[in-house]
């Protein structure tokens, strides 16, 4: 008997242990039981049963997989994911596997009685009628049926009973196989067409896929050979030698200038072993020309590649320039995929047939075989962080996926993180620049409007409004950005002075006037905008800061003759919007371009030459320690997309911080000099690069509940700071979240600061031993936390 630690997808504080007769891979899927239910699980490493004789172990009920799905590398991977981030090893490794490969568990209902009591006469005809009588099938067919209620009365009565099984959604995918035989018959009695047929097969190996000689041969002929025993054929597992790579598009060359043919020169030559390269670029330099080449160097060496973007949806551009130089080795994992069409699309990662896999942040796990390189472009960028369990960042994967395949990993970004930007200083990473533009262009003029001065009753000041007008008059676009969506962020009683606000949340809710409805965007609660205030009765309001909505409208009254287009995430929230509104401002059907964060990146247009921040403040005032770096990154990105092409770019910036080293910064294009001075106050106050940080967050419904157990906290911090003393751990709270309560639950957050990862993950360690949380509070561990709020 073989005895295996099995993973499922669940929170276990233990190990789960089952025996089986027959040996499992590692890595390979497979059925156990578990508290009467059925669980699809993860076969991790083989272990010893307990020396308690008393203890029954169950077995394995069904092995799924002789090939596993997933590799040593990445069960290494997930291990390491697991002890991070602090979750179950099973949460991690589902992660990386689409819901396709896993069965679901069926309510088969089974009718025993040959009676048939009055009230379950539509309930047996419903089983009669039905070719699988699933519990879901029922409910479908029965809308107006107390369904429940009879099952349990059928049940307690013994007229039925309910079988619960997995359903097998998708078959692993087979491959048809030709197996030479030795043929009784000679093969001067076969007709021409099958003894050419039969040639051909005797040119291949004894065993091969069909489809190496399905294009040549007609199936007639193939099957007259089997009949006659000369072949037989034989499905197999989809396995990687059975696809052939020889028909891949053909690759489109590039010419580039000396900054980027260093790049690459010093990046090649780090060939074949582990190293991380920070590829600091300036907006418009051409990294994706970089990628491009680096990459057909890796495929020429035979190695795979996965490149990260932050939004797919968001980056046609990059898209079709990968599409049109890799054609049909490229895998684009995006959101409009059914989840059928992500297993097929996986499994021809798996098989060697796609080399490259372009995606978000859940591409780290794409099972390429082979992998030399892996790409991480605006590595800035804080959708790479999972905010959900398991709660992961994509570019610090990546680089521990390549450094346990002994692959290379490219960071690249124009306004990096402070964190990669201070291991490239310190030697950790190696330091690649491109500090120009391609062809001489040149950065974009920066002009940076007061608004204490400018800012009465237009949200468009005199320079900004004198500028449209010019590249109206010139036939060039215009992109204005305002990082709001909505009408107003607020909308407040002027006699009370009271918001309205979301009662799940306790958060301003922002006035939509297009539809007429207050909304939260913090779990997107929706009421009627009301016309009198819900505490006083009054019917004046005051609006908040302006959203793109309220922008849109005023841009139409002040150029009436504009086509004016506006993209946030209300306007471009059906399937295929986005693409259709790129397409339209890149056909120039439109004069000026709208958004919010939507249109800081990917966007690549050579008309325009005037970028307008409307309010770029929004985001600085935030009370989180990353504010001024999100700013500045968001004010840089934004700016880059003007004038990045032969056509001189203009940008005005309008704030009410002009002196703000953010700002000012980013009025200048001058990465270096932000870096510096945010990162000495990230010394000060003990802030990452310099300190390690995680995050514990408690919720409740109820809030007395939420307060009394932060109160008892007090003596397991007590304890921890005994073993862990300053300054190697800082503490700070419990203390309530700056969003006190969201989606109805109240929020109160436990912050470590340490000066390695190795004391930070102790303490999370020690605090975890020392502190039991209650069933009725919700306990989330965030290790690199993304933001504080």
């Amino acid at each position: 008997m073989h005895y295996y630690v099995i993973h499922l997808p669940l929170e276990i504080p233990k190990e789960l242990i089952y025996c089986s007769s027959a040996e499992i891979v590692e890595g390979a899927r497979v059925i156990v039981n578990l508290s009467g239910r059925l669980w699809t699980g993860i076969c991790g490493a083989k272990t010893r049963p307990e020396e308690d004789k008393d203890i029954r172990y169950k077995a394995v009920i069904e092995v799924l997989d002789t090939v596993p799905v997933l590799s040593p590398e990445l069960m290494k991977l997930g291990y390491w994911m697991a002890d991070y981030y602090h979750c179950s090893v099973g949460k991690a490794l589902f992660a990386m596997l689409p819901a396709r490969l896993l069965p679901e568990m069926e309510a088969n209902v089974i009718w025993l009685s040959e009676n048939v009591p009055e009230p379950f006469i539509p309930l047996k005809k419903a089983i009669d009628k039905s070719e699988n009588p699933v519990l879901k099938t029922l409910r479908k067919e029965l809308t107006s049926y107390p369904l429940y209620k009879r099952i349990e009365e059928g049940e307690e009565l013994g007229l039925l009973k309910i079988e619960r099984r997995l359903n097998h959604k998708d078959k692993p995918r087979t491959v048809n196989f030709i197996i030479r035989l030795q043929p009784t018959l000679e093969e001067d009695t076969l007709p021409l067409k099958q003894r050419e047929a039969w040639e051909k097969i005797k040119e291949e190996e004894p065993s091969f896929p069909m489809s190496n000689i399905s294009s040549t041969i007609s199936y007639s002929a193939i099957k007259a050979l089997v009949k006659k025993g000369f072949i037989k054929i034989e499905p197999r597992r989809f396995e990687p030698e059975s696809v052939s790579f020889e028909n891949s598009s053909p690759l489109k060359q590039i010419t580039l200038n000396y900054a980027q043919v260093e790049a690459i020169k010093d990046i090649t030559e780090g060939f074949g072993t582990f190293n991380v390269n920070l590829l600091y670029g300036i907006t418009g330099s051409g990294k994706t020309e970089v990628y491009i080449e680096l990459i057909r160097h890796y495929l020429s060496v035979n190695k795979t590649v996965i490149f990260l973007i932050p939004e797919i949806a968001l980056t046609p551009q990059m898209v079709d320039r990968f599409q049109s130089n890799f054609g049909q080795i490229l895998a684009i994992q995006h959101s409009q995929l059914t989840e059928k069409d992500r297993l097929i699309q996986w499994q021809k990662i798996k098989s060697g047939e796609k080399r490259i896999v372009i995606g978000a942040r859940s591409a780290v796990f794409a099972p390429l075989p082979d992998l030399g390189l892996i790409i991480v472009d605006e590595e800035h960028e804080g959708t790479y962080k999972q905010e959900s369990a398991p709660r992961y960042q994509g570019r610090d994967l990546a680089i521990v996926r390549a450094q346990i395949q002994n692959a290379q990993v490219i960071l690249g970004s124009a306004t990096p993180a402070l964190e990669s930007w201070h291991n490239a200083q310190n030697g950790k990473y190696k330091l690649q620049k491109i500090e120009s533009r391609p062809l001489d262009y040149c950065l974009p003029d920066v002009q940076v409007v007061d608004l204490r001065d400018e800012y009465e009753h237009s949200l468009i000041s005199a320079p900004l409004l004198e500028a449209i007008d010019k590249r109206l008059q010139r036939k060039e676009q215009v992109i204005l950005f305002q990082n709001r969506r909505g009408y107003s962020s607020f909308m407040q009683c002027l006699k009370c002075g009271k918001l309205i606000t979301c009662k799940n949340c306790e958060i301003s809710m922002s006035y939509h006037r297009d539809r007429e409805e207050m909304q939260c965007h913090y779990c997107g609660n929706t009421i009627p905008s009301p016309r009198k205030c819900p505490y006083c009765g009054s019917y004046s309001f005051a609006y908040g800061a302006p959203g793109t909505q309220k922008i849109e409208q005023n841009l139409k009254i002040l150029f009436p003759e504009a086509k004016i287009l506006r993209m946030d995430s209300d306007s471009a929230r059906k399937r295929d919007t986005y693409k259709s509104m790129y397409n339209r401002m890149k056909n120039k059907e439109v004069d000026i371009l709208l958004g919010t964060q939507m249109i800081s990146k990917g966007l690549d247009f050579p008309l325009v030459t005037l970028v307008g921040i409307v309010m770029a403040d929004i985001s600085l005032n935030l009370p989180d320690f990353r504010a001024a770096e999100r700013t500045f990154q968001l004010l840089t990105q934004v700016a880059g997309r003007s004038g990045r092409r032969d056509k001189a770019g203009e940008v005005i910036i309008q704030t009410y911080n002009p002196e703000h080293y953010a700002i000012e910064s980013a009025s200048q294009q001058n990465y270096i000099r932000f870096a510096t001075e945010e990162l000495g106050y990230r010394k000060k106050l003990y802030y990452p690069p310099y300190y390690r940080l995680a995050r514990i967050l408690f919720q409740s419904t109820d809030l007395e509940t939420l307060k009394k157990e932060m109160s008892n906290m007090r003596e397991v911090l007590y304890l921890l700071r005994k073993q862990i003393p300053m300054p190697q751990l800082l503490l700070l709270g419990p203390s309530v979240a700056p969003f006190s309560k969201i989606s109805s639950y109240y929020r109160y957050h436990l912050i470590f600061k340490a000066q390695t990862v190795k004391i930070l993950q102790n303490a999370i360690r020690l605090f975890n031993s020392l502190y039991n949380c209650p069933s009725n509070i919700r306990k989330q561990i965030d290790i690199d936390p993304n933001t504080l709020m």
